[in-house]
């Protein structure tokens, strides 16, 4: 049993109140961690804001040095964070491990943007003027983070740019997986970050929207639509605070007939059940040109049938395709059964019918349709659900794959240069992935989506403009004022 502490100024705090952890694998309260109420979240962002005043001034390069200690005790703990991250959330322990290093690469990419130039010079328009564009950081940023990613995302993908980039950081990450938050507070503390430059606060949904609601200036935030829609009315309504939201997901893999069909079928099979199904961009439809429908089924059901389920620490995957443990909740478990009863109802063709399993296991879903306007193809399941989706020209899987409200990833199988280029062009995706599934993310690269999939690219490597303000500097070295475009 873990008791958990709030991190704040350089201090690890007991709370007042306290809400449990349960581990989705076996049901048991593994931890209890402080619920944070409004008068504490309010004091953190204070203390933020005094030590952003010192930190800001802080030599780039020097702040980059903390991140060089991090890397080092990330690399030292890397066993102890996978396995926690595994019992934490369910997931299967390689992919926990991936997580990891997910995050090593982030904080290493951090490290090496410190000594990289930072600004731009820009030519005037007049000889006697020189220009260049300074980054200013915005201030304190309150990180959000979710529960599929919890090592990755809020430490390191959000928290990691604001911090290099002078900006001081609330960090709260999600209620179902706050030993992994806790252990991020702990890795900071230890690589010597200065007292209030770091923070951590525990607690649920409300907690989150006091912290939203604070005088803070720029939100990370990832997870669902209708939170993110909340988080960018606040913005909207408040004097200077701004967002950076990474939302939901209805991703999907195209396949055309003359791709690689075993290539296609192991591209479509991790991004359907890797994390079983939660991931930001798991791919809940497979879009395939229906003359090569039946060889892809065939293919893709009986890799289907080998997907391991079992406690993510088990041994059990011999023969199997992919691994997979619990989802995260026995009230995601229920919305995931909720949606599978639909697609029953209406009569689909169903190709593989998940089993009744106990606790937070769940096994996977496959099932054929035409595109038609139903919620299960177009909304976000959040589970290892997968509709297989027949299209007959390239406009068709355009059409279809655009036709959701979401547009964060698409994998694209195809060798045809010509169809690349179109679909490149044409679907509304702010990731797509070429003879690849929709998963694969790099730290060194955007990771954000279009229409109400994202709002300002929130994570990884863009991060680093979200939270600052560029500002344009110009010195004249005329004796006279002049200006450009002709202005007498």
């Amino acid at each position: 049993m873990i008791k958990g502490k709030n991190y704040i100024n350089g201090e690890f705090i007991d709370g007042n109140i306290y809400f449990d952890k349960i581990n989705p694998s076996d049901l048991e309260i593994i931890g209890k961690f402080p619920k944070s109420d409004k008068l504490l979240v309010e004091e953190v962002v204070k203390i933020a804001k005094n030590s952003q005043k010192l930190w800001k001034n802080i030599s780039k390069v020097k702040r980059g040095e903390y991140f060089d200690n991090l890397c080092q005790r990330i690399s030292r703990r890397k066993d102890e964070i996978a396995h926690l991250i595994s019992k934490e959330t369910g997931k299967n322990l390689n992919e926990s491990y991936a997580e990891v290093i997910e995050a090593l690469h982030m904080a290493q990419f951090t490290f090496g943007k410190s000594r990289m130039p930072s600004g731009e010079i820009i030519p005037s328009e007049l000889s006697e003027r020189d220009s260049y564009v300074i980054r200013k950081p915005k201030g304190v940023v309150a990180v959000i983070s979710p529960w599929n990613f919890p090592f990755a995302i809020g430490g390191f993908w959000c928290a990691a740019p604001s911090l290099l980039e002078g900006n001081t950081v609330v960090f709260k990450p999600s209620e179902l997986t706050p030993m992994t938050g806790q252990l991020i507070a702990e890795l900071y503390h230890e690589a010597g970050f200065p007292n209030g430059v770091f923070n951590l606060i525990h607690g649920d949904g409300e907690t989150g929207k006091y912290l939203v609601e604070s005088d803070i200036n720029h939100i990370c935030f990832t997870g669902s639509v209708e939170v993110g829609k909340e988080i960018r009315k606040v913005c909207a309504e408040s004097r200077d605070k701004t967002c950076s939201c990474e939302m939901g997901s209805k991703s999907a893999v195209i396949v055309f007939e003359d791709a690689d069909l075993d290539l296609a079928v192991q591209a479509c099979l991790n991004s359907a059940f890797k994390l079983s199904g939660q991931r930001c961009v798991s791919a809940g439809r497979l879009i395939v040109q229906r003359s090569i429908l039946e060889q892809f089924k065939e293919k893709f059901i009986e890799q289907a049938k080998k997907v391991y389920i079992g406690e993510p620490f088990g041994d059990g995957c011999n023969d199997c395709t992919i691994a997979i443990g619990p989802v995260i909740s026995l009230e995601q478990k229920e919305r995931i059964n909720k949606y599978v009863d639909m697609i029953k109802k209406e009569q689909n063709d169903i190709l593989i019918l998940g089993d009744e399993l106990n606790g937070c296991f769940i096994s996977p879903t496959v099932f054929q349709s035409e595109w038609k306007d139903k919620s299960y193809l177009k909304e976000e399941i959040f589970g290892p659900v997968v509709a297989i989706v027949p299209f007959d020209l390239i406009d068709d899987a355009i059409r279809i794959y655009n036709d959701t409200d979401y547009g964060l990833a698409v994998g694209i199988c195809t060798n045809n240069y010509r169809i690349m280029r179109k679909m490149r062009d044409e679907c509304d995706a702010g990731m797509i992935y070429f003879n690849l599934g929709s998963i694969g993310a790099e730290s060194s690269l955007p990771f954000g989506g279009v229409k109400m999939s994202g709002y300002g690219h929130g994570s990884a490597a863009a991060t680093f403009d979200a939270v600052v303000h560029q500002v344009a500097v110009t010195y004249n070295h005329a004796e006279i004022v002049t200006f450009p475009q002709g202005l007498k």
